[in-house]
Order: C-alpha cells, then sequence, then structure tokens
C-alpha cells in the first residue's frame, strides 16, 4: 500500500512537471512568434514609414523652415556575413564614414545633438549655418569600437538612440561602455523603446510603457536627462507621437527622408539615410537639397 502511494505521487510529480513544461514551452512559442514577427517579417523598413501619417500631414509646413540634416546610421562596419541583406542595407563601411566626417570637418560643418534641434528652430541658441546631426540608432558594439574614436578625433557630436534592454548583449554596448561615451560630452543618450517594438501594431499600453519607461531607466541609469526618442523600425502615429509627448520627451526622430525641420515635425523629424552620397558628394548633396 505503501509503495502505491509512494509510486502514485511520484507518477504525479512527474506528469505536473510535464504539463509545466509543456505551458511554459508554449508560452515561450508565443513569446517567440510574436516577438519574430515584430522584428523579422516586419519590413525594414515598411514603405509606409517613410511618409508623414495622413493624419498629420495637414499639420506639416505651417511654420517657417529650416535645413537641418539629420544622418540616420546604424552599424559602421565590415559586415562579415554577406547573406545578412538587412545589417548590409543598415551598414556603413568605417572608411566611408571616416571620409563622410572628414568631408564634413573640410567644409566647416558644425555637428549639434538631436535635443538642441528645438532651440535650434526656435532661435534660442546660436547656431552655424553650416550644420548637421549625426546619429545611431540601437546602441551597436561598433559605435563604442569605431564611431567613438573618430567622434573624438574629430571632434563630432552624435546622439545615441539605444535600446534599454539590449544593453549588454552581443554586438551592443555594455553600461560601462555607454557611460564612457557620455562622459566624453560628445555624445547624447536617446531612448529606442525598451525592446524595439514595432509600435504601431502593440496595444496603446505597451506602447506607453516601452515609451515612458524607457527613458525613466536610461535616466536612473545613466544619471542623464534622456530628451529625444527615435521610433523603432520608423513607424509611428499620431497616438504614439502624443505618447512622446506626454512622456516629456523634448523631440523625436522619425525616417520620413527630408533635411527640412520645422517647429511641425519636431516630434517625428526627418532623417537621410548615408548612402545617399560619398565623402566627395557629400556637401554638395547636403547644400544643393531642396526638398
Amino acid at each position: 500500500m505503501k509503495k502505491r502511494v509512494i509510486f502514485a505521487f511520484i507518477l504525479g510529480f512527474v506528469l505536473a512537471l510535464i504539463l509545466f513544461l509543456f505551458i511554459r514551452k508554449e508560452k515561450e512559442k508565443t513569446f517567440n512568434n510574436f516577438n519574430n514577427h515584430l522584428k523579422i517579417e516586419v519590413p525594414y523598413y515598411d514603405k509606409k514609414v517613410f511618409q508623414i501619417p495622413k493624419e498629420l500631414e495637414k499639420k506639416a509646413s505651417v511654420s517657417a523652415t529650416l535645413k537641418i540634416p539629420i544622418i540616420m546610421y546604424h552599424y559602421v562596419e565590415y559586415i562579415k556575413d554577406v547573406e545578412d541583406l538587412i545589417k548590409k542595407r543598415l551598414d556603413i563601411n568605417p572608411d566611408l564614414f571616416e571620409g563622410q566626417l572628414k568631408a564634413l570637418k573640410e567644409a566647416s560643418y558644425k555637428t549639434y545633438f538631436v535635443r538642441e534641434i528645438p532651440d535650434i528652430l526656435e532661435g534660442k541658441i546660436e547656431y552655424s549655418s553650416r550644420l548637421a546631426v549625426l546619429t545611431f540608432d540601437d546602441g551597436y558594439k561598433d559605435f563604442y569600437t569605431v564611431v567613438f574614436p573618430l567622434l573624438k578625433k574629430y571632434q563630432m557630436k552624435a546622439t545615441i538612440y539605444v535600446i534599454v534592454n539590449f544593453i549588454g548583449k552581443p554586438g551592443f554596448m555594455n553600461e560601462k561602455e555607454i557611460k564612457e561615451v557620455l562622459d566624453s560630452g560628445l555624445v547624447e543618450l536617446g531612448s529606442h523603446t525598451l525592446d524595439h517594438l514595432y509600435l504601431k501594431l502593440i496595444p496603446h499600453t505597451v506602447a506607453r510603457k516601452q515609451i515612458f519607461e524607457s527613458k525613466k531607466v536610461l535616466e536612473e541609469k545613466f544619471k542623464v536627462k534622456v530628451e529625444t526618442f527615435a521610433y523603432p523600425y520608423g513607424a509611428f502615429s499620431k497616438k504614439t507621437v502624443d505618447l512622446v509627448k506626454e512622456a516629456g520627451y523634448k523631440a523625436a526622430v522619425s525616417v520620413v527622408p527630408s533635411m527640412i525641420q520645422s517647429k511641425e515635425n519636431l516630434f517625428y523629424l526627418s532623417r537621410v539615410q548615408p548612402g545617399i552620397f560619398t565623402p566627395k558628394t557629400m556637401i554638395k548633396v547636403i547644400e544643393s537639397y531642396k526638398k
């Protein structure tokens, strides 16, 4: 009788464990499918993110505009995996990148942080007519190993948009490295959400947490003000813009292609990709840009 009780107990425990593992596996499968949908199946970038959403279109171009080229970088490295098409599309090799910095320097261009753009548009700070803003999305390790030494060499400013929960993961900067680049005075820290989720596809409450909590965590972790935001995948809507404003950011960057900024697009500032020019043509392209 005693053996039967022990056997029944063991069998019940084993069955409960199997059921627990099955449920956990299914939950992980569901989460991974959701995560993969957001990070892989979502077009990088969807054509729609290169346009201002219709509900915000009417507000565009109401006030005076100013040409402020904001250049959007991601990877700055030599790509080893030739089949990684997304990475290849988002990459610029270090030689070309340095050539661009050198071109800006030789043409007497001055670089600014994204957080300075509101004051530039308001006329509150003195700025050079030859200005550019360098932004780097995601917080990749190559910002520390490749970009940062070149920023110091050419004394250029840059804004990095960090994904909070990716800090310290393989291929991304760790806390110590981020702290070091911030201490240089050449780098502004901005938020790129907690998990790089496609904000237009997730519930409002989740989007709110991604936008609000990322700011709070970064400010507490690095003891700096986080004043600007970058939309993951460039995806934004009036609802996400309103959340960014409510969270207390001063400005946000999009992937809408242009070099023209105004007070109306302060929360979806336009950016251009570095592939539109070479070091030799960079200044000519910037100065002839009229859109």
